[in-house]
């Protein structure tokens, strides 16, 4: 055998390995959460935090569908963080419609402290005036399931959990649209797969549930160090005390946002992941060396001739992280995504090798109109 043959065989071992950590992961969580169903209705008070900045055309779409969930106890707490537009008249509106089950904050000025900056610092002034034992964050262009509420409480009947995420796919019936979808779809399987090992890798602001207790024993995020991925942060912050999670993965919970209208948009939004990403440490870096293999072995096979070996490790990464996407298409029940599920694996294999750097050309992200280091 030839050093590219080597190559070859190893990154088809690793990426098994990989491919098998995921898709095991994904399994565990998933049985876990089939044995935690005891199918008992628990109805603790809950506040749904709804940050928002410059979302006039979006804000009443999002709050019409949170009021519309079938839950007894809750109230819904949005943020006007430093709006610029007309989002203040159209929450005027809503709380004329929803009277005092929709509480309004407005946030104005500079952050109080480096930490709270941008949609942590929006968040946090949330929760301070939050009374629910369970906190519930979605983002303002998201719509929510009238069982969101519920299902999204539920894994709390357990003491020891502390954190709740859940799945996320993207509006829209273009090409460009059901691709975000498929994309969200997968790293939204991967976090699942990394909670069913235990470990705290990724999830989405866009589908989250807190218990209330387990936030302010971090310190809220006012003590929690700034990352442009809040919601990774809160997570990693959470688990590290003890607190156990879950990811689900169910047509219950599935929140729905909007597409970005551009592939420039989506690589910005890329690199902004990418840039929390880089607090997983060890992960990260293992991410990134996997990926190098993974595009060595194909680079060296492709430019010595090996195309048996080239067509066989890109059949195997197809395959596998096909298989994941296929596991999510049918538990989310969407089966509108099979056509493009493995164009995305295929794509996000591109944006893999790209993503690191685009994240250390630029040290700052530009967010809404703010620039976040």
């Amino acid at each position: 055998m030839s050093w590219v043959d080597w190559l070859l065989a190893l990154g088809c071992l690793v990426l098994s390995v990989r491919g098998g950590f995921f898709l095991v992961g994904a399994w565990r969580q998933w049985r876990r959460l089939c044995r935690s169903d005891s199918g008992q209705r628990w109805s603790p008070t809950v506040s749904v935090v709804i940050p928002a900045r410059n979302e006039e055309q979006t804000i009443a779409r999002c709050v019409h569908s949170v009021m519309a969930c079938a839950y007894p106890h809750f109230e819904v707490i949005v943020v006007d963080d430093n709006s610029s537009d007309g989002t203040a008249a159209v929450l005027g509106q809503l709380r004329v419609q929803y009277g005092d089950r929709l509480r309004i904050e407005r946030r104005s000025g500079e952050a109080a402290s480096p930490n709270l900056q941008g949609k942590a610092g929006a968040l946090h002034a949330g929760i301070e005036r939050a009374r629910g034992e369970i906190l519930l964050f979605t983002d303002a262009d998201c719509r929510v399931p009238p069982s969101w509420i519920d299902s999204m409480v539920a894994p709390f009947r357990d003491p020891t959990v502390g954190f709740v995420a859940g799945a996320t796919l993207v509006e829209g019936n273009s090409f460009f649209a059901r691709l975000q979808s498929a994309e969200w779809l997968l790293l939204g399987m991967a976090g699942s797969a990394a909670v069913g090992w235990g470990q705290a890798l990724g999830c989405f602001g866009t589908n989250l549930a807190v218990r209330a207790r387990a936030y302010w024993e971090t310190g809220g995020y006012a003590q929690i160090p700034f990352s442009v991925t809040e919601d990774l942060a809160l997570q990693q912050a959470i688990v590290r005390l003890g607190w156990r999670q879950h990811y689900l993965i169910a047509p219950e919970v599935l929140v729905t946002t909007l597409p970005v209208p551009t592939l420039r948009d989506r690589l910005r939004q890329l690199r902004r992941w990418g840039r929390g990403g880089l607090m997983l440490g060890t992960w990260a870096l293992a991410f990134v060396c996997t990926t190098l293999l993974f595009w060595g072995a194909v680079l060296a096979g492709a430019s010595t001739g090996h195309w048996l070996g080239v067509a066989g490790i890109l059949t195997l990464r197809l395959a596998i992280e096909g298989a994941l996407g296929i596991f999510g298409v049918a538990l989310l029940r969407q089966w509108q995504l099979v056509p493009v599920v493995l164009l995305a694996v295929l794509w996000l294999a591109v944006i893999e090798l790209v993503l690191p750097f685009l994240v250390l050309m630029r040290s700052r992200i530009h967010w809404k109109g703010r620039s976040l280091r």
